[in-house]
């Protein structure tokens, strides 16, 4: 090996040991750019001087530089692929990180973190059933393949239902198991915290947080775990002042449904969204039978106005005309109701219970929609929306508002984001 050759290498081990103790320092940069200059067909350099440019912020100079590596089809594709992978998953790019995903198990399917980075990326695309699947897939391959590996497995596991807001059971579950298999870790110990805040374990969550910030007293995401521990000590102590239980708060799902109204957002299908996009497609004969919106400032105004689906209904449009609920083209001639409507009913039902008995005592529904002739459709525990009349049943009607108002774009020719059922993609090779 030549002299120049040896001060090649020299830079290069430099360059990747700086970066593995300080990855933004400049000299990184500089010794990998002194590497390319002398071998610029040496890929695994410029996929390092990628890396230390994504972490440094500089996120188009590193796709070029991971995209121009992909371009060679060399060696160093596969990684290429991973990085750039990552590089949408930082991005919020989810169908680019699918696509990514994808390309990586075509070239290598035999790691089991290259399967769960695609069960995270078809979750966080909306593809919940099937992403969710795929990560306890993935689980299931590490204990095959790498046992060695399954705590960090489980743990990755439990990040990602976290982020995709799975629901509350499937979470816990997978949490809890996390910290079986590793304990020691704080990052898993997290999970095990927002696990506890989720089966209604306040005190046992604000204890857990506690601990990890003996251990670091810094670190936001467990400030953040103790404050909402705390803040929710605070709804039931006042739950508790106005004669409600644990098990009452319980009951009506309110953390549950909170759960859900997150996922959504982060999707683009809550209800506001909803609101939004029908905005988009109203029919003109529709529009003109609704109110301009509320405003409310007067808390005795907004006793009886919903936290969740009625007030972002009533700010929307404060109603609609009566008689006039057969605009929606729906079998039966439901409207939209005013804010003084639902107040006029609250205050009605809390004057004489006994003569409204299909109305429960202390029920947190939410009164929305009504056909004028003594039916209503209702918000009630877990979000769902139910329709409720004299002498009947409850009937199941949407699993939410939101679904409800989604179901009327979607009739009225608009876009519906809301993800689809699980379906067979076919662009991976099989497990």
């Amino acid at each position: 090996m030549s002299e120049v050759d040896d001060a090649v290498e020299r830079s290069l081990d430099l360059a990747w040991e700086l970066f593995a103790a300080q990855p933004t320092h400049p000299r990184v940069a500089e010794l990998a750019l002194q590497v390319l200059a002398a071998q610029p067909e040496r890929s695994g350099v410029s996929l390092l001087l990628g890396s230390h440019r994504e972490v440094c912020g500089e996120t188009d100079a590193a796709r070029r530089l991971y995209l121009d590596v992909a371009g060679r089809r060399d060696a160093q594709f596969v990684n290429a692929a991973r990085a750039l992978r990552h590089l949408a998953f930082a991005e919020d790019d989810h169908p680019e990180a699918l696509r990514w995903a994808n390309t990586v198990l075509r070239e290598d399917h035999e790691q089991w973190d290259d399967w769960m980075e695609l069960g995270a990326a078809l979750a966080l695309g909306g593809e919940h059933e099937s992403g969710w699947s795929q990560l306890d897939d993935a689980v299931e391959r590490c204990a095959r393949t790498a046992p060695d590996e399954l705590p960090r497995a489980l743990g990755q596991r439990a990040v990602h239902l976290l982020r995709t807001y799975a629901p509350v059971d499937r979470f816990v579950r997978a949490a809890e198991e996390a910290i079986r298999a590793e304990a020691a870790s704080p990052w898993v110990a997290l999970m095990l915290g927002w696990a506890y805040l989720l089966q209604y374990r306040f005190d046992d969550a604000e204890r857990l947080g506690l601990r990890l910030l003996r251990e670091n007293p810094t670190e936001d995401l467990f400030q953040n775990l103790v404050g909402t521990a705390r803040t929710l000590q605070g709804v039931v102590e006042n739950a508790d002042a106005e004669g409600y239980t644990l098990e009452d708060i319980r009951r009506s799902g309110v953390l549950e449904t909170a759960w859900r109204e997150l996922r959504d957002q982060e999707l683009g299908t809550d209800l506001r969204s909803a609101l939004a996009a029908l905005d988009q497609v109203m029919p003109a004969d529709l529009r003109a039978t609704l109110r301009p919106g509320a405003s409310f400032g007067d808390e005795a105004e907004t006793e009886h106005i919903g936290a969740m689906a009625a007030e972002a209904l009533l700010t929307w449009h404060d109603g609609q005309r009566p008689g006039s609920g057969a605009v929606w083209g729906q079998a039966e001639p439901f409207r939209l109701m005013s804010a003084a409507e639902v107040v006029a009913l609250c205050t009605e039902i809390e004057a004489d219970p006994a003569a409204h008995p299909d109305w429960p005592e202390d029920e947190a529904g939410e009164q929305v929609m009504t056909d004028d002739a003594g039916a209503y459709l209702v918000v009630v525990a877990f979000g769902a929306l139910v329709r409720r009349r004299p002498g009947y049943p409850e009937e199941a009607v949407a699993p939410s508002m939101a679904d409800w108002v989604w179901d009327r774009v979607a009739e009225l020719g608009g876009r519906d984001p809301r993800p689809t059922p699980v379906r067979d993609r076919g662009s991976a090779p099989a497990p």
